[in-house]
């Protein structure tokens, strides 16, 4: 299912205008230079082609005839290479330029080969440059010496003949003589393909695809075999899976395609989800998912990944506004955006040489939007206004994490949390009992936060509606709602928040307060720490400015309480600190309120 809609999203990109996308036997490649050659193959100039934005010098990407996955070894391709193979010059381990003597003599042997036949001025100058040209030529050339940075720091070259428009390789010679090539080099093992349904060559070796963090720089296989035991009726290597070569290279491109988008990717974490629709022209679909899935970017952590910040700005105001209409309930039908279309969405991960697929998921735009607005509601909690409103899931998964380090997030769970996102289902488990942890846990990076306080409430929310218990979701709310009904733990959550707020009123801020010192046991075991705490607060109380009002509070919570529980099981600690954190807003809320009032009053007078 999921090649077959990777190898229907290349027609579709091939019958788009300007997609940009590779036709059959050709690839993308990254080109920074051009070597220019007079019609008997001598080297007229070197230019640099790459395209300047902002302080950043980036390479052209032009489609070439087909490269090859060089893993290991020397491999050449045909009239797009590095420097190496195509000037025959490199720099050693340490440092120091040398000539590229095996790398270059490949090329020339594999490219003069491939030109021999072909009855054209460009090709034949080719053909005559590598004939008289050596590595040791180059680094004797003034040409390649005055430019021997930039070219060694570049990436591939390609040729051009003087005084004529278009790039060789471009030329309807070449093209056809690399097309009969392409014909030629069909695998002589053939069989039914598993995406088409035609009997048709098959794939031994399937495409790599880059532009996964953390996979092989070559890039990382989503099909193959290597070993063995993985072989069945004496079939090797992807024969094991019969895919045609045009199948495979029809999902290879459109993967690769979708990965070097700036509107179909997303990065969460360790984790590249790529995205799209079943029609053509769905620009503002993709988009809308795009900044759903990340928005309002960080441009200072790297986790924030780049998409949402490329995405066009009218596109993502008009992604923005779709998203917010859905969360409030409104209708979108009349901006542009189809609602109907189907949508696909692919989760990989890095898994050594090969891509792990995390999940897959087939819906419409607007049911996926749908469920993300309902995610965000489900998280919606006081202080987010403060982060801009929007809590990425990668911004939500780091703060979990140990250290908040994107590094010590639990395998699987960034898959887990993106399929509940986007199919409505309960979040996973473990995104519970990270947010309980860490918010028991003190120090640096510790505590209890607007992101993690907010993920706990998500997770009840989800539990309490997928087993119908809708008395309890009832009762977890955005804020404090004093005169609402509420249950033991949360009251006595929002106890220790008082508790806590009358120490500091009294003793300052102190090296460990009672929150460092009793918060994990006070929500976990209250019997065995709430009477000490209480007794505790008599003398801060008399100390404190606002003591007799936080008694009164206190009091007033006190009174609700029959007795404290011996223990609290885990769905009535996120319940404690629930109470424990709308507490402490309500009074930094109350706080601020009184402190805009007090100024308004300096002002009146």
């Amino acid at each position: 299912m999921i090649l077959q809609a990777l190898a229907e999203h290349y027609q579709r990109l091939v019958e788009e205008e300007n997609s940009g996308v590779a036709p059959p036997g050709y690839s993308p490649a990254k080109v920074s230079h051009v070597v220019l050659l007079d019609e008997s193959g001598n080297l007229v100039d070197i230019r640099n082609i790459a395209v300047t934005k902002g302080k950043k010098q980036l390479p052209k990407v032009l489609l070439v005839p087909q490269q090859v996955s060089r893993t290991s070894g020397v491999v050449a391709n045909i009239l797009c290479d590095s420097v190496a193979y195509v000037l025959g010059i490199e720099r050693n381990k340490q440092g120091a330029v040398q000539g590229a003597v095996t790398k270059q003599a490949e090329f020339k042997t594999k490219n003069s080969a491939f030109l021999a036949e072909i009855e054209n001025v460009g090709a034949q100058a080719v053909s005559h440059f590598l004939d008289a040209w050596s590595p040791e030529a180059a680094l004797a050339h003034p040409l390649v010496m005055e430019k021997l940075e930039e070219l060694l720091a570049g990436s591939n070259v390609v040729f051009k003949l003087d005084g004529i428009p278009g790039y060789i390789h471009e030329s309807s010679a070449v093209r056809e003589a690399w097309a009969s090539r392409e014909a030629g080099e069909e695998s002589e093992i053939q069989g039914q393909c598993l995406v088409s349904g035609d009997v048709l060559p098959l794939a031994r070796i399937h495409p790599l695809i880059k532009g996964i963090a953390g996979a092989q720089t070559s890039g990382a296989a989503v099909v193959s075999f290597n070993i063995d035991s993985f072989t069945s009726y004496g079939k090797s290597q992807s024969y094991n899976a019969p895919v045609s070569q045009k199948a495979a290279f029809a999902y290879g491109t459109a993967l690769n395609y979708l990965l070097a988008s700036t509107t179909n990717k997303v990065r969460i974490a360790n984790m590249v989800m790529v995205f799209w629709g079943d029609r053509k022209g769905s620009r503002q679909e993709e988009a809308t998912l795009a900044w759903s899935l990340n928005p309002v970017a960080d441009d200072g952590d790297e986790e924030g990944d780049e998409t949402s910040r490329e995405i066009d700005r009218s596109a993502a105001r008009q992604a923005e506004i779709i998203l917010k209409n859905v969360k409030a309930g409104l209708p979108v039908h009349e901006l542009d955006f189809d609602g109907d279309t189907r949508c696909y969405l692919l989760g990989l991960a890095p898994n050594a040489a090969r891509l792990s697929v995390r999940f897959w998921q087939v819906s419409t735009f607007g049911e996926m939007i749908g469920e993300i607005a309902q995610h965000y509601r489900d998280l919606e909690i006081a202080g987010m206004e403060r982060s801009g409103g929007w809590i990425a899931p990668w911004r939500l998964l780091k703060a979990l994490a140990v250290q908040e380090d994107t590094g010590n997030i639990p395998p699987l769970l960034e898959g887990q949390l993106v399929k509940s996102i986007v199919s409505g289902q309960p979040y996973p488990r473990t995104l519970y009992n990270l947010a309980l942890n860490r918010c028991r846990t003190g120090g640096e990076h510790g505590g209890v936060t607007m992101i993690r306080a907010a993920v706990i409430k998500a997770c009840l929310l989800r539990q309490y509606r997928s087993q119908h218990e809708f008395e309890k979701e009832a009762m977890i709310s955005v804020s404090l709602e004093e005169d609402k009904p509420t249950n033991t733990a949360r009251e006595l959550g929002r106890l220790f928040a008082l508790l806590e707020k009358v120490q500091r009123d009294a003793q300052g801020q102190l090296n460990a307060n009672i929150r460092d010192k009793f918060f994990a046991s006070a929500s976990a075991t209250p019997r065995a720490v709430f009477p000490l705490l209480l007794r505790l607060s008599q003398y801060h109380i008399k100390k404190s400015k606002y003591g007799k009002s936080i008694d009164n509070k206190i009091q007033k919570i006190s009174s609700r309480l029959n007795e404290f529980p011996a223990y609290l099981n885990l769905e009535e600690q996120g319940q404690f600190i629930l109470g424990y954190y709308h507490q402490r807003e309500f009074g930094n809320y109350a706080n601020n309120e009184k402190n805009q009032a007090e100024g308004n009053g300096e002002q009146n007078e």
